[in-house]
């Protein structure tokens, strides 16, 4: 993540509370098909986790994760994924993919930072076996 250690966490619960609560989302079916890909599965996802949870450093006084929130908009709801969009004179339309259908609430929440969407392209790549909890 190129974090700076002046700009992690005063406590370290933040970083443990994201990697435990990664351990326990990514599906072990991952791990026992391709090891590797579940540790980065597991690690994209907690960083993920750290942006959306971290408390800024009280000493000295930054706004790192603040900032990182406010720019990827983590806090703002989105609903889903836009299929279309139009005015008067142009038009956009997407393809929305059937994997797309099924996001939940946390995953669109994945989808607002570089590691949340790391994490869900490798668990959507080896299928409905590790996809998502059931």
């Amino acid at each position: 993540m190129n974090v700076s250690t002046a700009n992690l966490p005063d406590d370290s619960w933040a970083i443990d509370f994201s990697y435990e609560l990664a351990l326990q989302i990514v599906n072990q079916n991952l791990n026992c098909a391709v090891p590797i890909m579940y540790t980065q599965a597991v690690y994209n996802l907690a960083a993920d986790n750290l942006v959306n949870y971290a408390p800024d450093p009280t000493n000295p006084a930054s706004t790192y994760w603040s900032d990182l929130r406010a720019k990827w908009n983590i806090y703002k709801f989105v609903p889903g994924v836009v299929q279309n969009s139009s005015d008067e004179g142009t038009s956009v339309g997407y393809v929305i993919q059937d994997a797309a259908k099924e996001l939940t609430i946390a995953n669109l929440q994945n989808l607002k930072t570089p590691w949340g969407r790391a994490y869900l392209g490798i668990t959507q790549a080896y299928g409905p076996a590790v996809w998502g909890l059931s």
